[in-house]
């Protein structure tokens, strides 16, 4: 037992100012690391496809890559490991695209797991758009009535002396003081007191004579705005007054009032403004991409801030003919019932129509098929013939007015939910679902598509029904397409092997003509313009900028005639409006005009040639402006970008030169793709 205690060691102490909490904090933290970065090995070797590291990978058949590509610029494949030509980044391997195609990714049960893919058949099914638009309340402008004077006068009372009052038909508005009255109902008392005489001498010609005197004074009477009743007071009494009363000829508010007591009046002002507020319009404003599913004759509902549980239906009355360009929008009208006074003018509203899509990604709304409408108040719609509520004019067929449509409505449009496309602006990709021997596929492709009705886009093209497309984890499986350097969303399946021919230019090139000297300073600056951008010097740029300008003012068509010198004179006006119009830009804005003044430049150049012995190159760098892409001009294929300076000083590529004489043609690194 002694001899078994003796060969028993103690325990080791803990290293001096090392606490043990401290030393197992240091061990988790270090385990997760080291969990973490093993978790990314394997996703990363599950999702993607393994293509080796810089050197070329072999397949079982021995066989080894056969080109290299740019992760981020596909179209370029070279036979030999080095860096992209265009962003210089290094370039990968890739093998033979085998089962999965161009476009294809396989993926294993475990992948699709990780990646939680989930994949929707393509269906035809009921697609509505819902349009959600704003506007505010009007007055309807047929049931607006002016007051005016009939005759000059002075206006001595007014019953209505505020506005917003109701008045019905007839109401007492105001009476005028009018001296010139008096003449016009002595005329119509004359006139009478001649048909008496005519009575008595019982002779037909006179009475009917004395009859026309009375009607014509009559018509002058009214003409002058007095009121039958006054008439009538006048033909009993026999006593003229030099007093008008004016009376409401409709019924309706008062919205404005314009005269006051002791007014002097000439005929025609404008007294009172009365206004029906039972029936208004409802005007919305429309954006120019809703107008497709816009249409006369169509429903809408719609609410006010004031009465937001009520919802309130018309009917589009009216589609305003002219865009307004400073909102880019169009005036929408509709005739809405306000019997209760809910909506007053001024209020703002929110509306919502709902349009069903057809097949072809247009509205196919058929809901007034077979029903008779008013021609001048969309909002009157009946089952069958018969005449207008509101103007008495004959109903017609809604079909006879394109409110509907005589052919059958087209079938449900083919959908897939919004999720599944990937949307880079004009093209739209999603990833389809494929059958191989090594289990599902996932292939990329673009697709045409229509408007977006609520979660779901209505396709056009490039899928069928019955197809399954990727719903969810479609960006993982194209963030995995693009690593391998295949065509995915952010390159085209195809890409043109070189830049689109270029626009047809006259060309008015004279050689040694006159015109070259004062043509040379001008391509100078702007070559050294642009060189100094991409050298970054700012103010070495914008001194070049003036040189550019003072170029533009000293260049004259010498030796040119007719229509070689207006459009000699025409190109430099053009170059002069696309300069900076700052005096002293900063470099962000010489950048941002350099493409437009590059483009007149170029269009120049390839009209009217230059005086250098060798050709002047054009350079694009398809990263610019958020990989929109931009050229420039330089004088040697050598890329200097100005857009990005020392950040990407390589970034380009020539796509073309224009020779001496003006002409263009593809570049030698172009004609080799």
């Amino acid at each position: 037992m002694a001899e078994i205690e003796r060969n028993v060691s103690a325990p080791a102490a803990w290293p001096a100012g090392m606490p043990y909490s401290r030393l197992k904090s240091g061990l988790v933290r270090g385990g997760a690391l080291v969990g973490m970065l093993a978790l990314g090995v394997v996703v990363g070797r599950v999702l993607i496809p393994h293509s080796g590291g810089a050197a070329p990978p072999t397949g079982a058949s021995g066989e080894a890559a056969v080109e290299y590509t740019c992760s981020m610029h596909p179209q370029i494949k070279l036979p030999r490991f080095g860096q992209c030509p265009i962003c210089f980044m290094d370039l990968v391997p890739v093998g033979s695209a085998g089962a999965d195609g161009e476009r294809g990714l396989s993926l294993s049960e475990r992948a699709r797991a990780l990646a939680r893919i989930e994949t929707t058949a393509v269906v035809r099914g009921k697609a509505e758009r819902e349009l959600r638009l704003t506007g505010k309340v009007a007055i309807d402008e047929t049931r607006v009535a002016y007051i005016s004077a009939y005759a000059p006068g002075r206006l001595d009372r007014l019953y209505v002396n505020y506005t917003g009052i109701l008045v019905r038909k007839g109401d007492h508005l105001a009476e005028i003081y009018s001296p010139q009255l008096i003449v016009g109902q002595r005329e119509y008392l004359v006139a009478l007191q001649g048909l008496k005489q005519a009575e008595d001498s019982a002779s037909q010609a006179a009475i009917q004579k004395a009859a026309r005197l009375i009607e014509a004074s009559r018509r002058n009477l009214e003409l002058w705005g007095v009121p039958k009743d006054e008439v009538q007071r006048l033909e009993k009494s026999n006593e003229p007054s030099d007093r008008l009363r004016i009376d409401a000829p409709r019924e309706g508010w008062v919205i404005d009032r314009q005269g006051y007591e002791g007014m002097y009046t000439e005929t025609g002002m404008r007294l009172f403004t009365i206004a029906d507020l039972r029936t208004v319009w409802v005007l919305l404003d429309a954006y120019e991409l809703d107008l497709g599913v816009i249409h006369y004759g169509q429903r809408v509902e719609f609410e006010s801030e004031a009465f937001a549980a009520h919802k309130i239906v018309g009917r589009v009355a009216y589609i305003d003919p002219v865009l307004n360009e400073t909102t880019r929008t169009v005036n929408v009208r509709v005739n809405v019932p306000n019997p209760d006074l809910h909506l007053r003018p001024g209020m703002f509203v929110r509306a919502r129509l709902l349009a069903r899509v057809g097949a072809g990604g247009a509205a196919a709304d058929n809901e007034l098929a077979g029903k008779w409408i008013s021609p001048m108040h969309p909002e009157i719609v009946k089952d069958g013939p018969g005449k207008c509520d509101v103007c008495g004019m004959d109903l017609v067929p809604a079909e006879s007015l394109g409110f509907a449509s005589r052919e059958p409505v087209e079938g449900d449009p083919l959908v897939i939910p919004a999720s599944a496309a990937l949307l880079t602006g004009r093209r739209a990709v999603v990833y389809v679902e494929t059958q191989t021997s090594d289990g599902p596929a996932y292939e990329g492709r673009e697709v045409e598509l229509g408007p977006r009705c609520g979660d779901v886009y209505v396709v056009l093209g490039g899928l069928s029904e019955g197809e399954r497309v990727v719903t969810r984890g479609a960006l993982r499986v194209d963030s995995a397409v693009q690593i391998v350097a295949r065509p995915s969303m952010m390159s085209g399946e195809t890409l043109p092997a070189r830049p689109p021919p270029p626009a047809s230019v006259k060309s008015h090139f004279a050689a040694g003509a006159a015109y070259h000297g004062s043509a040379a300073k001008l391509v100078d600056a702007y070559l050294e313009w642009a060189h100094q951008l991409a050298e970054d010097d700012e103010k070495a740029a914008r001194k070049q900028l003036d040189a550019l300008r003072q170029a533009l003012d000293a260049a004259a068509p010498e030796s040119l005639r007719d229509e070689a010198a207006a459009t000699f004179r025409d190109s430099l006006a053009r170059i002069r409006k696309t300069l900076p119009p700052d005096a002293a830009p900063a470099m962000k804005g010489m950048r941002e005009a350099l493409p437009k003044v590059t483009a007149e430049v170029e269009l120049f150049l390839r009209a009217f040639g230059h005086a250098r012995p060798a050709p002047i190159y054009r350079i694009h760098c398809p990263m610019a402006f958020d990989d929109r892409g931009a050229d420039w001009l330089q004088i040697d294929e050598a890329v200097r970008n100005p857009y990005f300076g020392a950040a990407m000083y390589r970034c380009g590529a020539a796509t073309a030169e224009i020779a001496p004489d003006g002409k263009l043609r593809p570049s030698a690194e172009a004609e080799k793709k």
